[in-house]
């Protein structure tokens, strides 16, 4: 009836280790950033980048994007040439789309202008005028925006200077 009480076993628990984690990467070596232009931005000029950039708001120019995608949204109305390694327009653009890889028109797509690349598609319900090349090597590499900007004043005064045409289409001039 009345027993020693025996000692009890214990377990020691084990010893957690904080996981080392990977320092982060340096902002340059940062590839999934994506930038995005708002639905309520309009941008009048040269937009260009190093990374993805999602237009949701309105650029009228030109747009140079080395080596990443440019999205025109839903929402998205681009009046600008657009130099990218893939293109995707679910929105509306005007100008030539210069695809390093590929240009995408998606179904709710509208794009008015060439599509340069070497892989070109077009969504069932896209809409789409203008002309596709899909030769490689033939795409024209864009020039830097220039360093000292023309003072304002009358267009007619500066010399234009040709844009890319392709053979046997029209010329368009703004």
């Amino acid at each position: 009836m009345w027993k020693k009480k025996e000692p009890e076993l214990t377990v020691p628990e084990p010893v957690a280790r904080p996981v080392p984690q990977a320092p982060n990467p340096a902002p340059a070596q940062r590839r999934s950033e994506r930038a995005i232009i708002g639905p309520t931005l309009k941008i009048q000029g040269e937009v260009s980048g190093e990374e993805d950039l999602l237009i949701q708001g309105q650029v009228d120019g030109k747009i140079v994007v080395k080596g990443q995608s440019v999205t025109v949204g839903k929402a998205g109305k681009v009046q600008a040439d657009v130099h990218a390694k893939t293109i995707r327009v679910e929105g509306r653009v005007r100008g030539d789309l210069f695809g390093l890889q590929e240009v995408v028109i998606e179904a709710s797509g509208d794009v008015e202008g060439n599509l340069i690349a070497p892989s070109v598609r077009l969504e069932n319900g896209s809409r789409f005028k203008g002309s596709i090349d899909m030769e490689t090597g033939r795409q024209p590499i864009p020039q830097p925006a220039e360093q000292n900007p023309e003072p304002s004043g009358n267009r007619e005064d500066r010399p234009t200077r040709p844009s890319p045409s392709i053979p046997g289409q029209p010329t368009r001039r703004s």
